[in-house]
């Protein structure tokens, strides 16, 4: 009897299979040496024309690298793993290898026919992998072979190894060279314990489950699921894991530079500082100087061997956008230490749902170490910089819904040796970044007179030097106040004349030229109209973007047209989109906060103008706790958070959302000022509307197309980044997601994106086997959701062809009539026809748009209605559960007698006269 706990002999090489496999496909996740698919019990499905049966029974791993086609392929690997428990220690001898050598010899001929013998030789290699060691015979006549020695070591051992290998045809010689022995690997147990702990270290946080699931994938693909796609990719694993690409690569940099950028004369000297420091450097300058342009180019800028990485804090303006937030543990430590898995310097880090800053900061610490002892064990001397930018912006989105942001802890953590912190901010926040007192501080100087000389000349090519020289004096050799000066294209002497007639510090610099364009409109609009730009200005200088141009329009008291013309007037610092407007320049953010943003006396005013607005916007009233906050009204906050006051009125959607979100800024406030009594009352408040939440997030998500409408936009994003919606199988949170988004235009481009991730976790679903895909099972709610986002942003073409390919064909009348009964609550009969007319004659789906607009006394387009008659009354045609249907009534009857009525309604008969 075998001891409680141990594995058969004959399960112990399967089980170390498994084992190993699993680990090899964690290599997907860092995209190590550029491997594609890890493909189980025999060579990928997906060889191509060139590929061979020849062999495959000896292959119980295939490792691709760049492709798994084998024209397209940069390497592959061939693996037969061999496993004992009770010979563990006994040397295999050359007859061990007799059956490998010969399985592989042969598909290296059949291989060769295809690719070539070059081309074969250079990328294919066939590995024999076990636990027990080798005699050491083997291995000197195996490397004795390859070297090409005429007189082998062990000259009968070679023999028997030539001739095993004789299946190779004429090329013998060429296949052992590519042939390898791996032995010694650790046994089965040691798998299981590494395969634990080569997960964990990808983990953000302890996930016992992940390795098992792992294993169960590849054991998977070793059954029968291997029949049709023996090959696990990064898709599979990263559904084992429970994340999605968004996950991996939450913030990446938004920084763009202008096609002509200047080198710094202090470029050379902050960088050496840099790569000397021991401490963080805290790079701080004015607004406009160049920071972030300094922090690109001191990114490229590394020596040859040492990395740097830069997080962009700013983000083009988005930072304090809920779907594009970028201070939090999971967004920045995330994508830096991505960033450098992508380099091959790091494991990935996958944010597990539990982890809490510490162990964010945990992983990432050990990450920087991985990455800085990879670098210095090619050369001791190099440096790995990680540059965060703006990172007092991060600090202020932080503050702004009462969390704390990331570089607080980055800033004041110790690093591995070798490793350089960086962070830029605005002068006067330096305190934002809590830095320790022996930070490194280095100012960002304005440019100097032959700088701003040469920044002039890049536009003004024949501006003399006595120009120069009053361009410099007048635009403080402020970069961001030149630039802006020059945007314009107008004369020389004109912008000469727009900049002065006298130079003021920096910060009036930029002041100056924007209050300037401020004061032209207010002379050009009129006396009343400059009231109005006030309260525009306030307006953005107080409220989160994007700021709703209809908010503006109400807060101002002018139509929505205004707006948009100051906008456009005012220029390059303010980005339009088609509902809003956020500031793409930090600086120009600055100025309007610092200049319009209301006194306590002025606030109230405000106040009262913003507060009626609540009533209908929905905006408004997420924003109002955090104005009453910065204002220092905690008691009227707390009272906001209490009643009912300020909340949409028109939207009940929007309004529970609100309510919640206003409820938990409000406790947080409270609990991080100590007022302990308030938050015990908010606390009760919120129980109760947890529960509420939770039905109307499940109401949102089955009307995703109606909330898409409903919602203000920056409610959308709010929902999306919370990551409410699921869905049955992994990634079909993204279809919900993409439905939502695709309400808003401006949304658009990120609702094409989560409709794509959509679809590829579709694909990863559907090569699953028939059990697995029941226990994660895809219903037709979910299959509407992908069709409606489909219909929504690829058109009725792609949706209807979506719809059509389904299986069984029952399916397609079930989903169709779900997406139509959608389209019908919408009033959308536009695009009911539309899918009626890209249905090609397919009768499931057609029977499904007719059940649902007959419901509504709808009628379909003529021509797709005739075709389905035509096939309803063909005598070869027979529809499943025909009898059944008679007796108890079904979908598919109910079907058919909606597209009679159709038909009697909108075809002409032929018995009219």
């Amino acid at each position: 009897m075998a001891k409680l706990g141990s594995v058969g002999p004959s399960r112990s090489g399967d089980q170390f299979h498994y084992e190993w496999a699993a680990r090899q496909c964690l290599g997907l996740l860092a995209g190590k040496d550029g491997l594609v698919a890890v493909s189980i019990e025999g060579a990928s499905l997906a060889e191509g024309d060139a590929s061979t049966d020849a062999g495959d029974e000896v292959i119980d791993v295939g490792l691709y690298y760049g492709s798994e086609e084998l024209a397209e392929a940069r390497a592959i690997r061939y693996v037969q793993l061999k496993h004992s428990s009770k010979q563990a220690n006994k040397p295999w001898n050359v007859s061990g290898l007799a059956k490998t050598i010969a399985g592989f010899a042969k598909r290296f001929n059949n291989l060769e026919s295809t690719l070539g013998i070059d081309v074969l030789a250079e990328r294919v290699r066939f590995s024999f992998l076990t636990n027990r060691p080798m005699d050491e015979d083997v291995l000197e006549a195996l490397a004795d072979i390859a070297a090409g020695v005429k007189t082998p070591r062990h000259t009968a051992t070679a023999r028997l190894l030539m001739r095993y290998a004789q299946p190779a045809g004429g090329n013998v010689q060429r296949f052992l060279e590519a042939f390898s022995v791996e032995a010694g690997e650790p046994d089965l147990w040691e798998q299981r314990n590494l395969l634990s702990q080569d997960l964990s270290a990808y983990m953000s946080a302890p996930d016992a489950d992940a390795p098992l699931q792992l294993k169960e994938l590849v054991t998977r693909k070793a059954a029968d699921e291997g029949a049709r796609d023996r090959s696990i990719r990064l898709y599979d694993v990263l559904r084992v894991l429970r994340v999605t690409e968004v996950d991996l690569l939450p913030a990446p940099s938004l920084i763009s530079e202008p096609k002509q950028v200047l080198p710094r004369t202090q470029q050379a000297d902050i960088l050496s500082a840099l790569l000397s420091a021991q401490r963080p450097v805290v790079i701080h300058a004015d607004g406009g100087v160049g920071k972030s342009i300094l922090s690109a180019r001191l990114a490229r800028a590394m020596p040859e061997g040492s990395v740097a990485v830069l997080y962009d804090c700013f983000g083009d303006g988005t930072y304090r956008q809920a779907l594009k937030y970028r201070h939090r543990y999971r967004d920045a430590l995330v994508q830096i230490a991505n960033e450098l898995a992508a380099q091959q310097l790091c494991l990935p880090l996958i944010p597990s749902t539990g982890a809490d800053p510490k162990a964010f900061m945990r992983a990432f610490v050990s990450r920087l170490k991985q990455a800085i002892d990879l670098l210095r064990a090619r050369n001791p001397q190099v440096s790995l910089c990680i540059i965060v930018d703006a990172a007092d912006n991060a600090d202020m989105a932080a503050r702004e819904i009462g969390e704390r942001a990331f570089v607080h802890d980055l800033i004041n953590t110790d690093v591995p040796d070798g490793v350089r912190l960086a962070f830029t901010c605005r002068s006067h926040r330096r305190e934002h970044l809590k830095a320790p007192l022996d930070t490194i501080v280095i100012k960002l100087e304005s440019f100097t007179k032959a700088e701003s000389a040469t920044h002039l000349r890049l536009r003004y090519p024949d501006a003399t030097d006595t120009e120069a020289a009053e361009f410099a004096y007048l635009s403080s050799d402020n970069p961001r106040v030149q630039a802006l000066a020059m945007e314009g294209g107008q004369p020389i002497s004109d912008m000469l004349r727009a900049l002065g007639p006298t130079p003021t510090t920096v910060q009036r610099a930029i002041g100056d030229l924007l209050a300037r364009s401020v004061a032209k409109m207010k002379a050009e609009w009129g006396p009343t109209e400059a009231v109005q730009i006030d309260l525009i200005c306030k307006g953005l200088a107080v409220l989160r973007p994007l700021v709703p141009i209809s908010i503006l329009a109400k807060i101002a008291g002018v139509p929505e047209s205004a707006v948009r013309t100051f906008a456009t007037e005012f220029g390059r610092p303010l980005f339009v989109k088609d509902a809003g407007l956020h500031f793409m320049d930090e600086p120009a953010e600055t100025w309007f906060n610092e200049t319009f943003k209301p006194e306590a006396a002025a606030l109230d005013a405000f106040l009262a103008t913003l507060k009626p607005l609540a009533a209908s916007s929905s905006y408004v009233a997420a924003a109002l706790p955090q104005l009453l906050l910065s204002a220092g009204r905690m008691d009227e906050l707390i009272a906001l958070a209490l009643s009912n006051e300020s909340l949409p009125e028109l939207n009940p959607l929007e309004r529970r959302d609100v309510e919640l979100q206003r409820l938990m800024f409000a406790l947080r406030a409270c609990l991080q000022q100590g007022r302990h009594v308030a938050a015990a009352k908010l606390a009760l408040k919120v129980g109760g509307e947890v529960a509420g939440e939770a039905r109307q997030t499940a109401l949102i998500q089955q009307n995703t197309d109606i909330a898409s409408v409903l919602l203000a936009a920056d409610r959308i994003e709010e929902l999306v980044s919370r990551r409410t919606f699921g869905g049955g199988f992994l990634g079909s949170h993204h279809a919900y997601e993409a439905v939502l988004l695709s309400g808003s235009d401006d949304l658009i481009p990120e609702a094409t994106s989560r409709l794509r991730m959509a679809r590829e976790w579709l694909v990863v679903w559907s090569g699953q086997p028939r059990k697995r895909r029941r226990d994660d099972a895809i219903d037709d709610v979910d299959r509407a959701e992908l069709a409606i986002g489909l219909l929504r942003l690829r058109g009725p073409a792609e949706s209807a062809r979506f719809l059509k390919g389904w299986r069984p064909r029952t399916t397609v009348l079930r989903t169709t009539k779900l997406v139509a009964a959608r389209l019908v609550d919408l009033g959308d009969y536009r695009r009911l026809d539309e899918l009626a007319e890209h249905a090609e004659g397919d009768v499931w789906m057609l029977l499904g748009l007719a059940a649902e607009a007959t419901r509504v006394a709808h009628l379909l387009p003529e021509e797709p209605l005739r075709r389905l008659m035509e096939i309803l009354t063909d005598p070869k045609v027979k529809l499943p559960e025909e009898e059944l249907s008679w007796r108890l009534g079904s979908d598919v009857l109910d079907a058919v007698r909606a597209a009679i009525t159709q038909a009697l309604r909108r075809l002409p008969r032929d018995d009219a006269t």
